[in-house]
């Protein structure tokens, strides 16, 4: 078979088996660079520090996909607060306007303290 004799349908399908290649070749380029990051605030009991992790859009907005806590408050109370505010940070992706949790007022400020810790050193990073 020669080259000359190809029809419409088997150029076509030869130009999308060497797109698809070059897709997985080109894969690493355009994913996003996740940037990592750790704040400490000052909690209830103890320190409480976050390790976030997060990658920047085009715009240069921050979009935060993984949020770890460490705490010493009491897990019924600081446990409760850190999980609702890692929810809500994630969902709203809202850094410097959440609100707190009620009854738990040392254990959030501690919280918003290191999220914006961590947030202003990810915004810092190249």
């Amino acid at each position: 078979m020669n080259f000359k004799d190809f029809g419409i349908r088997e150029w076509l399908v030869i130009v999308f088996i060497i797109l698809g290649l070059a897709a997985f070749a080109f894969e690493d380029i355009f994913k996003p660079k996740i940037y990592y990051a750790e704040g400490t605030g000052i909690g209830y009991n103890d320190d409480i520090t976050l390790k976030v992790s997060a990658y920047k859009k085009s715009d240069k907005t921050i979009r935060v996909t993984n949020i770890e806590v460490k705490h010493a408050d009491t897990n019924e109370i600081g446990g409760v607060c850190c999980t609702k505010l890692v929810e809500d940070i994630k969902a709203r992706q809202k850094f410097e306007d959440f609100d707190f949790v009620a009854g738990a007022t040392f254990t959030s400020e501690g919280f918003k303290e290191a999220l914006t810790m961590a947030i202003d050193d990810i915004k810092n990073q190249e």
